[in-house]
């Protein structure tokens, strides 16, 4: 009888433990999932801001050029119709395609990165199906463990 008590201590002992060690390893994996949430969340921050930072420089680049070209005109004594006029559209066009393109490659980075944070919660979320497959597995194995040591000790 004393080596059934035993092997349940053991048993019981070991169920525990695995069930400690699983709900360790789910904690590490929110916190993993949170980390990499909030450096996802930073990391699309910094591609707004460079994007807008972008954007503002080319806006101010575009209206120095437009008033450099605009006081050239007036200097000349030339009005800014006709050809001067199309100049200045084409500096727009010019302006809107790259910031058109500025938008696209963002976009893509932010793509990509949520691609990577959804990656990283499914990867995570493999292990701990797969971490808590092990667990049960483990339990199972002890309590049959136990049973059939329990089995043997009463049959003697």
């Amino acid at each position: 009888m004393e080596v059934a008590t035993a092997t349940a201590l053991t048993t019981a002992a070991s169920v525990f433990y695995s069930k400690k060690a699983a709900d360790a390893q789910k904690k590490q994996i929110k916190a993993s999932n949170l980390a990499a949430e909030k450096a996802n969340e930073l990391e699309k921050q910094k591609i707004n801001l460079t994007l807008k930072d972008e954007q503002r420089k080319n806006r101010s680049l575009l209206a120095k050029q437009q008033s450099a070209y605009k006081a050239k005109l007036g200097a000349s004594g030339v009005s800014q119709t006709g050809s001067g006029q199309a100049y200045l559209d084409s500096l727009q066009k010019e302006h809107d395609a790259e910031d058109k393109y500025l938008t696209q490659q963002a976009g893509i980075s932010l793509a990509a990165l949520q691609n990577s944070i959804d990656e990283t919660k499914t990867r995570n979320l493999l292990e701990l199906s797969k971490q808590s497959n092990l667990t049960r597995a483990r339990m199972a194995s002890d309590i049959s463990s136990f049973t059939t040591g329990l089995g043997r000790n009463l049959i003697k």
